[in-house]
């Protein structure tokens, strides 16, 4: 995939490798940030191919991993018709069976009061896991690192196509963990983006990532 940001070269976005965009200019931070949201044109993507694709659909923006609150959550009900259909024959009949029995208890108890209620029995498991409240670990919002690389493994379970982009990350995360994210997309064979505010010598932090760098004065320097 290619990114082309108005009046500046453009971003070739390489599959299986982390690929950070980065800038110190305050100029260039903001039409980045923003323009990945869609909220200005000065950004927009093509496939290699040179076909237009909706920047929408091109990339998954997600932002600062620590500071966007409940980022994950967009992803559940995909998630839950993912692990449903993932369920094995006896697990599907064992939570079946389970939850049959919870109603029929329930159902017991009504026929104790004076009032003709009763339970519907409902084999919808989508349903019943949003019942059972499926989130994420709590302790993972507060791991930069963790929600980067569940993010990319949802992305690889899901199999969707957009590339994953976040801002910040330098902020949270070290030298190794830089290098365990790449190993992981190289493993995963999915591209990411991190969007960063730094200056050109800060390139080694990122270890074998694809750096490109505008400069406080709007020179590309990639």
């Amino acid at each position: 995939m290619i990114i082309t940001y108005k009046a500046h070269k453009s971003f070739e976005i390489e599959n299986g490798k982390v690929n950070v965009i980065a800038t110190s200019s305050p100029i260039a931070y903001c039409n980045l940030i923003e323009g990945m949201q869609e909220k200005n044109e000065l950004l927009c993507a093509v496939s290699e191919d040179y076909d237009a694709i909706p920047l929408s659909k091109a990339v998954d923006w997600l932002g600062d991993p620590l500071i966007s609150e409940s980022l994950l959550q967009k992803y559940m009900t995909k998630l839950t018709s993912y692990v449903v259909d993932e369920l094995s024959a006896d697990g599907r009949n064992r939570i079946i069976t389970f939850y049959r029995d919870l109603l029929n208890a329930v159902q017991d108890e009504l026929l104790m009061e004076d009032l003709p209620l009763e339970i519907s029995f409902d084999t919808d498991l989508k349903k019943l896991f949003k019942f059972g409240g499926l989130h994420f670990n709590k302790t993972l919002t507060h791991d930069p690192y963790g929600i980067i690389e569940t993010v990319l493994r949802i992305h690889d379970r899901l199999d969707l196509k957009s590339t994953v982009v976040f801002s910040n990350v330098a902020h949270y995360l070290d030298v190794e963990q830089f290098i365990e994210i790449s190993k992981l997309c190289l493993e995963l064979k999915k591209s990411i983006i991190f969007i960063e505010f730094c200056s050109h010598k800060d390139q080694v932090v990122y270890g074998d990532a694809k750096f490109s760098y505008i400069d406080e004065d709007l020179v590309d320097w990639y």
